[in-house]
């Protein structure tokens, strides 16, 4: 594997921005060999399996990624050809489970108690999805099969939306630290949560919690109180902020790819995509996990 560095690491207070991430790419971006890649792949098909070195080596990069940047990404963590293979798509799912379970427990993503979701077009959905943070510590996702255009997952680095809004508006830094309501009916977990978007602890760090569509739809519901002009304009401010091309940072997933997410620090949306004619779909392996420490 690469390398890594911290020459290139966030500043002091966490932020980063697209150039300081794509110069710091060695620490969140992550390439095993073709002999590791068939070492994790067999290693992680046993059940009850012995530590083995190659994974606690790549283990120990990816908690760097997530504490220098949030996020780490693996380039084909396994053979491209099985996790392509619609017809292995359990096998991999369990060989992944395996291995995230050394970062925390798998954890529900929705009321049926669903601990693993393939993420693919359905009918209704949007075309783009807008930036948000899944309920959860640390969001994986092991791209299967990639849309034939389109379909990154974009990140942005809460602190430096943080930076940003303290120079630019901070009016609106103000207010988006104060509680907002969340409405998840039928989802996994808290129905409502109600909580800041951008807070900052007594360290100085940084976290978010934001879902954009969620935040406007659940304002004036079951007697809640409606968004007033100052919070709807927060809203869009932000929204302005996150879509600009210094803060939000697209992320091209192919088939093997792992990232690694986590939603108190980055939040993430996705790009508008293009599927390839039936089987070739994208599809992407979803699980959430509950942070446990090392």
């Amino acid at each position: 594997m690469e390398n890594a560095s911290r020459d290139n690491a966030p500043t002091p207070s966490g932020a980063w921005d697209t150039s300081r991430l794509k110069a710091g790419h060695e620490v969140w971006r992550l390439t095993p060999t073709e002999q590791d890649r068939a070492r994790l792949w067999s290693a992680a098909g046993r059940p009850g399996r012995e530590p083995d070195p190659v994974w606690e080596a790549l283990r120990s990069r990816i908690r760097t990624g997530l504490d220098a940047f949030g996020f780490a990404l693996v380039r084909q963590l396994f053979p491209a050809g099985p996790v392509a293979d619609i017809h292995q798509e359990a096998d991999v799912t369990e060989r992944v489970s395996r291995l995230v379970r050394d970062f925390g427990e798998i954890v529900p993503q929705n009321g049926a108690g669903d601990v693993t979701q393939v993420l693919r077009r359905r009918e209704g959905d949007p075309d783009e999805i807008a930036f948000h943070c899944d309920t959860c510590d640390l969001l994986v996702l092991l791209c299967l099969r990639p849309a034939a255009r389109g379909g990154a997952t974009r990140v942005a680095g809460a602190p430096y939306i943080h930076d940003v809004l303290a120079a630019e508006r901070p009016d609106v830094l103000e207010l988006l630290g104060q509680k907002w309501y969340f409405d998840r009916a039928g989802r996994a977990g808290s129905q409502l949560v109600h909580t800041p978007i951008l807070t900052t602890g007594p360290d100085s760090t940084v976290t978010c919690y934001y879902q954009s569509r969620t935040v406007r739809a659940s304002a004036g519901r079951d007697g809640r109180p409606p968004l007033d002009a100052a919070r709807a304009e927060a809203l869009d401010v932000l929204d302005e902020v996150l879509n600009r091309p210094e803060t939000a940072y697209p992320v091209t997933l192919t088939s093997g790819d792992l990232l690694i997410i986590r939603n108190s620090r980055v939040m993430h949306g996705r790009s508008p995509f293009t599927d390839g004619p039936e089987p070739h779909h994208r599809r992407v392996l979803r699980l959430w996990l509950d942070e446990v420490a090392p």
